[in-house]
């Protein structure tokens, strides 16, 4: 070999491991930074016409793109129930320790205790005053963590704006490192600090979205959603989320969308499309999956007992009477109308007492051997009983009963056959003497027979999105209001080409609830109201809101519940009383101190009340303290399963992370020993260069 080659092969020997002294220089330093793949060096022979010539360096990532892949997944399962359990943590923080003095199950304990303190003396103002002080109390934690649930909605919905912000400013900056990596590898120079930065934004991606990376010849990346949505390849592509600016039960979110846009303006250059049903796990699945089912099912769960706590007081106020009675009673508005007919059994009193608690008048409606034809056929006869000294009315569904002059009004069922329509007495029907108030209906008995009229207002619509179970849309359907009975309007509801009964089908019950019916319960169909224009006659109450068929109005039965003002400011007003219906006109009919309403509010604590299906919990015939622990103990249950679910995707994201660095990560024993190595190879060449230079003075010499 000549000089001029020794000379050559020894200067590749200097570049090569002045490269990989670099190369090993940069583990060193790195050998603490997360996520940081050390650089290999691979030296190759040169080979010119057969003739060794030097050696050829090239310094690659170590990578290994299973457990890559693997970790990728991991870190984005962990975060989606990481983000789950910080909320819930929240919300155990609002709904406190089930042993403290001020939890909701402490709250419908005290209210008991206080009932069963009225019974011993019934006459005492003090404890009739505490004892609605208890059940407001009760009431408006109900409400306060109602409201809580929907303040969390909407930080959820908050939040998911900026993860979308910072999802776009990650897709953006894999985007412009893509060709930076592709240039270095075509000019064959060391891109191993821009592969650091690229992992690094994968990884920070692979905690806000599940994502799929594959990897191009030229080094860039190609990135999707894990089922092959593009993301980042030879374009960019960007999401996009509006949050609304108040949030409630009723609230429609938007869609995560995603769009193709221009790299460098950022302006949109093709259309949108819904990027939902393509996010499988991360911190948006996470929050997504708060939002739109958890929440609003424990939500839900907080309706239905709200409701039923409010229906089985409101049912012993209105079968009892307070002392003195009431000159006036009013009730809330209801779905029926004087040509509507009465739909009830049992027998019902209606009595006139005066000031001194003695009858003044009174008239017995039997509707199971005389039935009246219809509410106002019930109101004539009413009247005409009690000739003059009181008058009964139905005005838009709300039924009110007022005494002449000073005189007070009852409503007494029955002992032996009470009245009866859906469940509830007469004046429970139609809330004539409630104790609670709401201004959502908090139960769905309505009582009704699919042959009544519905009164629905004309053009009118209830508009429904169906989704699956990865809350893809499916459809929307308008059903308008039809017909002119309510099985007009269920035919309508469950018909499948104009309705929903590829989906679903609807029938009213013995009660008169709406009953909703999955077509293939095993494929996880689910719909909800978008909009309701439809009205019941002048009630306010639209078709949904009275049958209870939207998450929202079950939702919002927890919200706004309180003892009415009038019992309130005077607690004599708590029917406590019991009507003598054997009483004739001048006897003392109603007696002050009488026990027997007050051991019937205490009788609520054990008696077993029909919990319809809400939320996670199933039907179910419990007492109200049970089921306030059923729902206590159902949100500690969303608590420990995020808790735990995120624990074990740590535990195994650690895992992989562990056997990803044994491979990827730097020795720096290892390190130190090639630097040895690569140092005393430098040495070596620059000694042989040093021996070319002295040969070649000594030629010079002899010349």
């Amino acid at each position: 070999m000549s000089l001029n080659g020794i000379i050559s092969t020894s200067l590749t020997g200097l570049f090569a491991n002045q490269a990989a002294l670099k190369a090993t220089s940069n583990n060193i330093t790195n050998v603490n930074t997360p996520g940081f793949n050390r650089g290999q060096v691979q030296l190759e022979s040169r080979v010119n016409s057969g003739q060794s010539s030097g050696v050829d360096v090239n310094v690659t990532r170590v990578v290994d793109e299973f457990l890559e892949t693997a970790l990728r997944t991991a870190t984005s399962n962990t975060s989606e129930f990481s983000v789950q359990s910080l909320y819930h943590d929240r919300l155990q923080g609002i709904l406190g320790d089930p042993a403290s003095d001020s939890s909701l199950s402490a709250r419908i304990e005290d209210v008991f205790s206080s009932v069963a303190d009225l019974a011993l003396n019934p006459a005492d103002v003090l404890r009739r005053q505490q004892t609605i002080s208890e059940l407001q109390s009760f009431l408006d934690q109900s409400t306060a963590i109602a409201e809580e649930i929907q303040n969390l909605r909407s930080d959820a919905s908050q939040q998911l704006a900026e993860d979308v912000d910072n999802i776009n400013e990650l897709l953006r900056e894999i985007h412009a490192i893509n060709p930076l990596i592709a240039s270095q590898q075509v000019l064959g120079n060391d891109s191993s600090g821009l592969e650091g930065q690229l992992s690094q934004a994968l990884k920070s991606l692979s905690e806000m979205i599940d994502i799929r990376v594959d990897r191009q010849p030229n080094g860039s990346v190609v990135v999707s959603s894990s089922d092959g949505y593009p993301l980042v390849d030879s374009g960019l592509n960007q999401l996009s989320y509006n949050p609304p600016g108040v949030v409630s039960s009723g609230t429609t979110f938007p869609t995560i969308n995603v769009q193709r846009v221009d790299p460098d303006t950022l302006d949109p250059i093709a259309s949108v499309v819904d990027y939902t049903p393509h996010i499988k796990s991360g911190a948006i699945k996470g929050v997504l999956d708060l939002r739109d089912n958890q929440l609003p099912d424990l939500a839900e769960t907080l309706g239905e007992l709200s409701g039923r706590v409010a229906d089985e007081f409101n049912a012993i106020q209105n079968r009892f009477s307070a002392v003195p009675a009431p000159n006036s009673l009013t009730g809330k508005a209801t779905i029926v109308d004087g040509a509507h007919p009465t739909g009830f059994t049992g027998v019902v009193t209606f009595a006139v007492v005066d000031t001194n608690n003695q009858l003044v008048a009174s008239t017995t409606v039997d509707f199971d051997s005389a039935p009246p034809a219809n509410f106002n056929a019930l109101i004539s006869q009413v009247n005409t009983g009690l000739g003059g000294a009181a008058t009964l009315a139905l005005n838009d569904g709300v039924l009110s009963f007022d005494g002449a002059g000073t005189n007070g009004v009852v409503v007494a069922d029955d002992e032996a056959t009470p009245s009866d329509r859906g469940g509830r007495g007469f004046s429970h029907f139609f809330g004539l003497n409630d104790l609670i108030i709401a201004d959502q209906p908090g139960v769905y008995e309505t009582g009704l027979t699919g042959a009544e009229n519905h009164n629905l207002v004309a053009g009118g619509t209830i508009d429904f999105r169906v989704t699956d179970g990865n809350s893809r849309e499916l459809t929307t359907i308008s059903v308008p209001v039809t017909g002119t009975s309510y099985n007009d309007m269920i035919a309508a509801l469950s018909d499948p080409t104009s309705g929903l009964g590829n989906f679903y089908t609807f029938s009213l019950d013995s009660n008169g609830a709406l009953v909703t019916t999955p077509v293939n319960p095993n494929q996880n169909i689910e719909f909800e109201i978008t909009s309701d224009t439809t009205q019941i006659g002048n009630s306010g109450l639209s078709f949904s809101h009275a049958f209870g068929i939207d998450e929202d109005s079950r939702a919002d039965a927890a919200i706004g519940l309180q003892v009415k003002d009038e019992i309130q400011s005077n607690p004599m007003l708590l029917s406590l009383g019991v009507f003598d219906v054997s009483g004739s006109v001048g006897d003392v009919v109603l007696t002050s101190g009488d026990q027997r309403g007050a051991l019937a509010f205490q009788n609520i604590e054990n008696k077993l009340v029909s919990f319809e299906e809400a939320g996670e919990l199933t039907e179910a015939s419990v007492t109200l303290s049970q089921y306030v622990a059923r729902f206590l103990g159902n949100a500690g249950l969303q608590a420990a399963r995020a808790t735990n679910f995120e624990e074990d995707n740590l535990a195994l994201q650690n895992e992989i992370s562990t056997r990803n660095s044994n491979i990827s990560g730097v020795n720096i024993d290892e390190e130190l020993s090639n630097l040895i190595v690569y140092q005393n190879a430098y040495q070596a060449a620059a000694r042989i260069l040093s021996s070319v230079q002295e040969l070649y003075d000594s030629l010079l010499q002899v010349v």
